[in-house]
């Protein structure tokens, strides 16, 4: 049996706390997606969705209003977070279909008219080579959301829900 000096103590208790400090890695998130500041576009809104039944869903958002933005949309996305997305606005009703060339996350796009009710909600699948899917829109619209695919569902988020946008 090997008995320690009690002098010595004190110090070997400071070396093993200053080791330990030294090693330590920085505290992992539970959730190993990027928060809305990692991402590769700027949220610049929130989409607040109100469903007919159940609590406000808020979502950070993107505002795609441009035609370049709009074409570029979600691609090259490698992940985001269930509560952040990128909103598509028009001034007039469109007829527009989505589509997913170079989209590397499987998504779900919920349109709405001028009356800022969702009408209708698309899961899209990520594709990479031509020829891609249309994702067909079956009425005209003025505004649409993109968000991981399942998210809004899970969030009780469907048809006839209303939608406003802040900030």
């Amino acid at each position: 049996m090997i008995v320690a000096d009690m002098r010595h103590r004190p110090l070997a208790l400071a070396v093993c706390l200053l080791l330990a400090a030294c090693g330590a890695e920085e505290p992992r998130r539970s959730d190993p997606s990027p928060s809305p500041e990692d991402l590769p576009f700027p949220t610049d809104a929130t989409l607040v969705i109100e469903p007919v039944q159940g609590d406000a869903v808020r979502l950070e958002v993107a505002i795609a209003d441009t035609d370049e933005e709009r074409t570029r949309g979600l691609m090259e996305v490698a992940e985001m977070p269930d509560d952040v997305g990128m909103v598509f606005l028009h001034e007039e009703p469109t007829e527009s279909d989505f589509w997913m060339k170079d989209t590397l996350i499987p998504l779900t796009v919920a349109v709405w008219d001028q009356s800022m009710t969702i009408r209708q909600v698309v899961d899209m699948q990520p594709c990479r080579e031509d020829p891609c899917e249309i994702y067909d829109i079956t009425l005209a619209w003025v505004g649409a959301v993109e968000v991981n695919q399942g998210a809004l569902e899970a969030a009780g988020v469907g048809v006839g829900d209303t939608v406003r946008l802040e900030g």
